[in-house]
């Protein structure tokens, strides 16, 4: 079986010639779009231990290692 693929086409803008951009919704409608700026989601982080026990506070993502001694943290 075959397909005849074609190109999509738009008619042009009449001043400019350019087709505009469609408008994008954002990929999860719980969260801003891209164009809203840049938003940062709150994740929980663990205090690494090795630091701690070091007298050092310092938080990793867990599941990560720490950026500080290497420890996994989890």
């Amino acid at each position: 079986m075959s397909h005849s693929s074609t190109p999509l086409t738009f008619p042009p803008s009449e001043t400019t010639g350019v087709v505009p951009m469609p408008v994008v919704q954002p990929l999860y409608p719980g969260l801003p779009s891209g164009d809203e700026g840049i938003r940062m989601l709150p994740l929980p982080g663990v205090r690494c231990p090795t630091c701690a026990a070091n007298g050092q506070e310092v938080w990793v993502i867990p599941g990560r290692a720490c950026g500080n001694c290497g420890t996994p943290c989890c």
